[in-house]
């Protein structure tokens, strides 16, 4: 049985943990170059994005300081609405260039000129984003199975394949590219 003691222990520890996060989480933001997230309805989420003819180091430190956003939202948005946020295109941050930057497969991968090739099938889900707040997840129908080809930083191109929950995540990124929200849906 828990005393008041033993509660008393319990808070401080809270207190000191979560001290901790938000020192940690000022540290970070401090030494990475974290981009504004664009909300809706700010007029970029609204346009297509055009391709990037060449991978150069401008690219790579864009593809980085996106990266270091979605790592430091994702940190954020765990702690305060317990989600982990999977994807950030580039026109999200305001740089209408067709780049999306995800967590897929245990790895961040980034994709340059993101492409589908193929779609079958409906697949219905959740479709959360960092952009447009909602009250509560909108269920969408997407793509069941998707092909898709891009580019990786390397300058090789790629092709995957995805299902269901992952084919509807990228589609909701290459959306972001073609200036579509899912409040269009």
């Amino acid at each position: 049985m828990l005393n008041k003691r033993d509660f008393l222990t319990i808070g401080l520890c809270g207190t000191i943990i979560a001290i901790g996060i938000f020192a940690f989480l000022g540290f970070y933001k401090k030494n990475n170059n974290i981009l504004k997230i664009l909300e809706h309805p700010a007029p970029a989420l609204r346009k297509v994005s055009s391709p990037i003819d060449q991978i150069d180091q401008n690219i790579i430190a864009l593809s980085n300081d996106i990266i270091a956003t979605l790592r430091y939202r994702t940190l954020v948005d765990f702690f305060t609405k317990r989600s982990i946020p999977r994807g950030l295109a580039a026109p999200q941050v305001g740089i209408l260039k067709r780049l999306v930057v995800c967590g897929l497969r245990g790895e961040v991968k980034v994709m340059v000129n993101p492409e589908i090739l193929e779609r079958e099938g409906t697949y219905h889900g959740h479709d959360d984003c960092m952009s447009v707040h909602q009250d509560d997840n909108k269920i969408i129908k997407r793509s069941a199975y998707v092909k898709l080809r891009y580019t990786g930083l390397d300058s090789r191109e790629r092709v995957i394949t995805l299902r269901n929950r992952d084919a509807a995540f990228l589609e909701h990124e290459i959306d972001h590219l073609n200036g579509v929200l899912n409040i269009d849906y």
